[in-house]
Parts: C-alpha cells; structure tokens; sequence
C-alpha cells in the first residue's frame, strides 16, 4: 500500500509512526493548489541553490507544476490532502503562479526580477477568489488519478494554544489573531475544495479549541506544529482507514 501527500509537514508527520513509514509515496509540498494546476514556469534548476535537496525538488515541482505527474508515474492507493501550505502567498508571471514558499524565499528568488513576479496576498479577496478558481481543476485532476473515496482530506488549521512542559499557553496576541484569518481562509479553502471533490473518503480534522501546538516540536513552535499526542491520534485514525490496523 502506498500513500501520497498534497500539503505539508503536518500530514508527513503522521508517517513517523512505524507502520505508516513504508507506506509513504510522493510528497508534494510547498505548492498552493492555485500554482499546482497553473501553467509551468521555466525556471533553471541551478537558479534554486539551497542546502536541502528535498526544498530544492519543491521549489522545481512547484514551478515545473509536476505534482499530478509524479502522482500519475506512482499510482498511490491513497491520497491525504492538507492545506497547511495555503499560508504562503503566491506570485503572479505571465498568466501562471508559483509559491512564494519558505523554500522559494531561501533560494533568492524574490530578486529574481526577470521572472517579472507580481505578489498576491494569499488571504486577500483575489487570494481567496483564486483558490476558489482553482480548486475544481484540482479536484478534477486528482480524480481521474485517486478514487475519491481513496482521498482523506486533512483539515489541519492553526492552533491558538501551546503546551511547553505540560502548561499550556496562549499564543501572543498579533499571533493569536493571524491564526484566527488563516484559520478563517482555510476552513473556506478545506469547504471548497470537498465541495469540488464531491466529498471524500474521510476527514481528519484539527479543533483550534482544544488541539495544541508544540513547544518542543523538532520544527520549531508553530502554531500548526502540532503537540506527539495529536499526530498520534491522526496516525492511529490513518491507519484504521488505510486498513493497516482492525477496526474495533
């Protein structure tokens, strides 16, 4: 059995546990849905010159939008779905997106003035009116590639809460109230594209009131870096629905 991922580390977490790791099959990361079925963006690969070679392939995939291809070569039995990468803003070149990811940011690109980039806020009314664009070509491309009840979409948001050695705070103010936008943005993102998809085989879903990000979390405290007892639980429900443990 192989599982592929659409989203970020939140879902790819979930595979540190054991019996998922083997089934792990592509990742595709640090994409929008808005740049994933937009037109390619030439871009040479030595133009991308970071330390980590996997941020390297997802800055190339995200301009090369290569994701439906690398899920057509690997035929996945299952596909999870988050919208965690939503969080970045996308950049506008003639008639086509890309990602203005971390990864993309690392590499120098935004002084790549040749590439004529025109920023659009993510969680701007165009922002939000491009997703809503994109999301049934995307939809109809995993489709034709992942039975829909196959798709498990994973509605990740941002925790307004942590745990550092077992206390649980509340984070800063101008953090709390960006978690609250993006989480508003994501829930209409996560509802328009089930509604694309005409549902899905399952959902795994994070509660803001009472889910918590981590202090201690190997990727630093984010607010959608999520505390071992909840990926734990999501493993577990994974697991379950993949059949790769009995149910009951």
């Amino acid at each position: 059995m192989s599982v592929a991922i659409f989203g970020s580390c939140v879902s790819r977490d979930l595979f540190e546990d054991p019996r998922l790791r083997a089934a792990l099959g592509h990742y595709g990361a640090r994409s929008s849905v808005i740049s994933a079925v937009a037109t390619p963006v030439p871009l040479a690969p030595e133009r991308v010159a970071i330390p980590s070679e996997w941020q390297r392939r997802c800055v190339l995939a995200d301009f090369g939008k290569t994701f439906f291809a690398s899920l057509e070569a690997t035929r996945p039995d299952w596909l999870v779905i988050d919208l965690i990468d939503e969080r970045f803003d996308v950049l506008c070149t003639s008639g086509s997106f890309v990602t203005r990811s971390s990864a993309f940011q690392a590499a120098g690109l935004d002084d790549a003035t040749d590439l004529g980039l025109m920023p659009i806020r993510r969680m701007s009314p165009d922002g939000r009116a491009l997703f809503a664009q994109a999301a049934p070509d995307f939809a109809a491309r995993v489709l034709e590639l992942v039975p829909r009840e196959r798709i498990v979409l994973h509605r990740a948001l941002w925790c307004t809460h942590f745990e550092r050695d077992g206390a649980v705070h509340t984070f800063p103010e101008e953090r709390r109230q960006l978690s609250e936008l993006q989480n508003a943005m994501l829930g209409d993102a996560y509802d328009a594209l089930e509604e694309a998809l005409g549902g899905v085989g399952a959902t795994i879903a994070v509660d803001p009131a009472t889910h918590l990000a981590d202090a201690h979390h190997r990727w630093e405290l984010e607010p959608y870096h999520y505390v071992p007892g909840y990926n734990a639980h999501a493993s577990e429900t994974l697991l379950r629905l993949t059949g790769r443990v009995p149910v009951g």
